[in-house]
């Protein structure tokens, strides 16, 4: 693993909001965007920003179903991800 990849990891769960999504997740349910706003009280537009960026980070998976995109942690996420979702899991 580089430096680079957990800096661009830890930026990335730098934000509130992104970090509550992932606490959501942690579930092991899949949930719509509509679904994670609706808990994070964020409105639909930045809730799908946020999902975006951490699905770019390589933290979630996004699949279709029917009329809606769900989303999903990635089960194949690198150590460095995996630590850093335990350490969300203990502070939460």
């Amino acid at each position: 693993m580089k430096i680079t990849e957990l800096e661009k990891s830890c930026r990335l769960l730098s934000a509130r909001k992104r970090i509550e999504i992932m606490e959501l997740l942690l579930n092991g349910r899949s949930k719509s965007v509509g679904d994670v706003a609706a808990a994070i009280h964020l409105s639909f537009k930045s809730t799908s920003k946020h999902l975006i960026m951490l699905r770019q980070g390589g933290f979630l998976e996004r699949y279709q179903n029917r009329y809606s995109g769900l989303y999903q942690l990635n089960d194949d996420l690198p150590f460095h991800l995996k630590s850093l979702l335990k350490l969300i899991r203990q502070l939460t």
